[in-house]
């Protein structure tokens, strides 16, 4: 799966509200850390360990500054886990494992129960 560009609030909105684990890479593209830990998260935008159950997006603070300051975004690199539109986690300038144990982390996250109760694959009692 590739690395989803957010370039405006509502795409940002619309991408962290999801029913799925998504981690969002806020970067700039003049920042040497960026440009290091960058084509890392991409590539593990392309494991199939990960592909299946995390969504990755990315938001360049030059593009959408908007969206960083709604993010609260401080030093970058950071990326940011959010599922149903909160934020569950954050890591700043990771290194390259650091960062895996966070997507990992992020794909254990399953999709909320149903509104009725009812275990997915189960009927409700």
């Amino acid at each position: 799966m590739a690395v989803t560009p957010l370039t405006n609030l509502t795409e940002y909105e619309e991408a962290t509200s999801r029913d799925r684990p998504v981690v969002v890479n806020f970067c700039a593209t003049w920042a040497p850390r960026c440009r290091v830990i960058t084509p890392v998260f991409e590539r593990f935008s392309e494991l199939p360990e990960f592909a299946d159950t995390v969504d990755f997006c990315r938001v360049d603070l030059d593009e959408a500054f908007d969206v960083a300051q709604k993010a609260g975004v401080g030093p970058v690199p950071v990326f940011m886990v959010f599922h149903n539109g909160t934020r569950l986690s954050e890591v700043v300038a990771p290194h390259p494992e650091a960062l895996r144990a966070l997507v990992g982390w992020a794909s254990t996250i399953g999709p909320a129960p149903p509104a009725d109760g009812a275990t997915p694959g189960r009927s409700p009692q």
